[in-house]
C-alpha cells in the first residue's frame, strides 16, 4: 500500500470491497451481453457515498478528495467488472470539472445530483482529425446573441445513451498558433441524446463494455452562455486540468484490473493440477506473474503519488501521464501473462481474464 495511507483509507478499501462483492461475473456479463447500464450498481455507489467522495461536503459530497477517489476507483476494478470504468465519467467529468470552475449556481444544480446517482455525464472532446492532438479540434461555437451555435463531429464518445449531461469541448475562436491554448469552451449540453442537432451512429467496437461507443454529429446545437463552464475561450486550461484526473483515474482503474489478472492467475495455478501437482509450484507460472505483480506495485506509488499532488494543488501533470502510462502497460502485460497461465481456458469467457486484457489494452 502507498505510504501515506491511514485507517480511514484501510476502512474505504474494506467497505468499497464488500461492496463490490454482491456483484458477481455474472451480474456484469449481462449488463456487458446486453448493453445495459448498471442501475443497481451504480446507485449503490451513490447510497454509500462513493459517488460523492471528492466533492465538498456543502454539494453532499464527503469532501474527501483525488486520493481517496483512487482507492474507489482501484478497488472497484479489482473485484472485477465495470466499476472503475463507471467511475470515470460523471465523479471527474462531471464532479471535479464543476466542483473547480463552475458557478455557484451550476454547483447547487448539478453536485448534489452527482452525489445522489441521478445525474450522468459524458464527456465530448475527441474528434476524427485531431486525435490526441486536442487542440487542433474542429468543432466550432458561434456565438448569435446570448446563445451559441455548434458544429462538428466526435468520435469514440461513450456513453451518451446513458448521460443526462455532455461536458462538450468546442472552439470559440480559431486556432492561432502562437497561442494555441486560446480559444477553446467547455459547455454543459443536457439529454444529448435527445437533441434533434446531434445524430449518434455506433461504433462496432470488440471492447466488453456495457455502454457503447459513438460517433457525434452535431450540425446548429444551440446552447445557452449561462452553460459555458468557466470562461470562454479559456476552457483548454480548464480541460487540461480535469484530463490530469481522468488520467489518474484511468490509471488507479487499469491498475486494479492488472491486480485482478494477477489474482485470478494466482488462484488458477494453485487449483490446476497437471503430472500430479499444481502448476503453481513451477517457476515458469510463479516468476513472470511475480514480476508483473512487483511492476503494478510500482506504478501503484507512482498513482498515488499524483493523486496526492493534485489535492495538495500542486502540478502533477507528469506524474498523471506516467501513471496512465506504466499502469495501462503493466496492466496489459499482466493481463496477457494471467491468459498464458491459464492456457487455452484463458480465452473463456468463464475465467475472464481475456476480457481483463482487453479492458487494459483499450
Amino acid at each position: 500500500m502507498p505510504v501515506s495511507e491511514t485507517e480511514v483509507h484501510d476502512l474505504i478499501r474494506s467497505s468499497v470491497r464488500e461492496l463490490a462483492a454482491g456483484y458477481d461475473a455474472d451480474y456484469w456479463r449481462e449488463h456487458i451481453d446486453q448493453k445495459r447500464f448498471p442501475e443497481s450498481y451504480w446507485q449503490d455507489l451513490a447510497d454509500n457515498g462513493w459517488l460523492g467522495v471528492a466533492i465538498d461536503e456543502e454539494y453532499d459530497g464527503e469532501g474527501m478528495g483525488m486520493y481517496e477517489m483512487t482507492i474507489v476507483i482501484e478497488e472497484l476494478s479489482r473485484a472485477g467488472g465495470q466499476g472503475g470504468i463507471i467511475f470515470i465519467l460523471t465523479p471527474v467529468f462531471g464532479g471535479i470539472s464543476i466542483q473547480r470552475h463552475g458557478t455557484e449556481a451550476q454547483k447547487r444544480e448539478y453536485l448534489p445530483e452527482i452525489v445522489d446517482g441521478n445525474c450522468r455525464f459524458c464527456m465530448g472532446l475527441t474528434e476524427p482529425n485531431a486525435g490526441t492532438n486536442t487542440l487542433s479540434i474542429e468543432t466550432m461555437a458561434e456565438r448569435d446573441g446570448d446563445e451559441f451555435v455548434i458544429d462538428g463531429e466526435k468520435t469514440f464518445i461513450s456513453s451518451v445513451e446513458n448521460a443526462d449531461e455532455m461536458l462538450l469541448v468546442a472552439r470559440t475562436s480559431e486556432l492561432d498558433p502562437s497561442d494555441p491554448t486560446h480559444g477553446g469552451t467547455l459547455f454543459l449540453v443536457s439529454d444529448p441524446a435527445e437533441r434533434d442537432a446531434i445524430s449518434l451512429s455506433t461504433l462496432d467496437t470488440a471492447v466488453p463494455w456495457f455502454e457503447h461507443q459513438y460517433q457525434v454529429a452535431i450540425d446548429g446545437l444551440r446552447v445557452h452562455e449561462d452553460d459555458i463552464l468557466g470562461a470562454e475561450d479559456e476552457g483548454f486550461e480548464l480541460m487540461f486540468d480535469t484530463l490530469n484526473t481522468e488520467r489518474i483515474a484511468g490509471a488507479a482503474s487499469a491498475l486494479g484490473d492488472g491486480l485482478r489478472a494477477i489474482d485470478l492467475a494466482v488462484e488458477y495455478a494453485n487449483d490446476r493440477e497437471v503430472f500430479g501437482q499444481p502448476i503453481g509450484a513451477h517457476q515458469s507460472i510463479q516468476h513472470p506473474l511475480a514480476e508483473s505483480y512487483a511492476k503494478l506495485l510500482a506504478a501503484r506509488q507512482i498513482t498515488y503519488s499524483a493523486a496526492a499532488k493534485w489535492d495538495r494543488g500542486e502540478d502533477c501533470s507528469m506524474e498523471t501521464n506516467a501513471a496512465k502510462l506504466l499502469t495501462s502497460q503493466f496492466s496489459t502485460e499482466a493481463a496477457s501473462q494471467a491468459i498464458q497461465t491459464h492456457g487455452g481456458n484463458g480465452f473463456t469467457k468463464e475465467y475472464e481474464v481475456y476480457e481483463l486484457w482487453q479492458n487494459a489494452r483499450a
